[in-house]
């Protein structure tokens, strides 16, 4: 069946429908990576909310692990100045 060229379309330059995803598959394959729609959306830009989101909660996770780093410094601070107010106490005593 001849192909009717006003209601052809072209994969290779055409941008409705999955040829975009198409073009990113085939490049991708190219350069021997995963595809994945995900990563593609990631690339044209279109989760740049979910992007942000994603590290906004690697920043908080990370800001939350640095406090509790330094509240078990500050522990072990108190700990040890404990410690040796007990050792004089008890070096002070007869």
């Amino acid at each position: 069946m001849p192909e009717d060229s006003l209601n052809a379309s072209n994969p290779e330059n055409e941008n409705h429908h999955w040829f975009p995803f198409l073009r990113f598959k085939k490049e991708c394959e190219a350069a021997g990576k995963e595809v994945s729609v995900n990563e593609w959306m990631r690339a044209t830009g279109q989760l740049e909310e979910k992007i942000a989101h994603e590290e906004s909660v690697a920043l908080a996770a990370k800001i939350a692990s640095e406090k509790e780093a330094d509240a078990r410094k500050e522990i072990e601070k108190e700990a040890l100045k404990k410690k040796k107010e007990i050792k004089s106490e008890l070096n002070t005593k007869p």
